[in-house]
């Protein structure tokens, strides 16, 4: 099976599976979406699903690098479609406009929800007391204790945090210094959305959209030759 063809098998398994949960959900009240508009929530959710997964790995990958959680604790796609199961619960508020915009506030507190459970968790796990480095020559002298390098979920993370393939560093550096709309419209460009899906997805005019393209490909396109200098120097 080609690329496309799996691709497009897996978009109408998950299509299936989104209007399933949204019958139930309006089974349990029945004034809650006419037919019509659960149906475009679940073409709208699946069509977005793959720049909402690649979000998703973004935020979990900021909480990993940050020492928050280990690699590996949270899978993207199950924590992804937690945040599709999230906003279905909350269809009453998902907007025609800007609902992709929408889909990334949610996911960024479904991720910091499963990050912290996973933090306490582990915490758990490991006695707060349990000795994991030592300063000075003489065992117990100021043992460090795991309550100290326990990292706090709720502060902000470093522009520069150092991530394991150096490539992939230096890309992601020159994204995050786009504000998170920039970069979000300018990815979905990378995707192949339209103009006009971007706007509707975003919320933004449409004759806005390849003005924030166009500056975000010159700002990146400048750093990204400067940190090749940099690099090379």
């Amino acid at each position: 099976m080609s690329t496309t063809g799996w691709m497009d098998t897996e978009r109408h398994r998950l299509l299936a599976r989104l209007r399933e949960h949204l019958e139930t959900i309006a089974q349990q009240d029945r004034g809650l979406e006419s037919v019509s508009r659960r149906e475009w929530l679940a073409q709208q959710l699946a069509e977005q699903y793959r720049p909402l997964r690649r979000f998703v790995r973004r935020e979990i990958g900021r909480f990993v690098a940050f020492g928050v959680i280990p690699s590996g604790v949270l899978d993207e796609q199950d924590v992804t479609y937690a945040v599709l199961l999230r906003a279905i619960q909350h269809c009453r508020e998902a907007p025609e406009r800007g609902l992709y915009r929408w889909l990334r506030r949610t996911a960024r507190r479904v991720v910091r929800h499963l990050v912290e459970q996973e933090r306490r968790r582990l915490e758990h796990e490991r006695s707060l007391e349990e000795p994991v480095g030592y300063q000075g020559d003489e065992w117990p002298d100021q043992v460090v204790r795991l309550i100290d390098v326990l990292a706090d979920p709720t502060a902000d993370i470093p522009e520069d945090v150092v991530l394991a393939e150096e490539t992939q560093q230096i890309l992601d550096e020159a994204l995050e210094r786009l504000p998170e709309s920039w970069r979000e419209i300018f990815l979905l460009k990378v995707d192949g959305w339209s103009d006009e899906q971007i706007a509707l997805a975003e919320g933004v005019p449409v004759e806005r959209v390849p003005q924030i393209i166009e500056a975000s490909r010159q700002f990146l396109a400048d750093l990204l030759r400067e940190r090749r200098q940099d690099l090379e120097a």
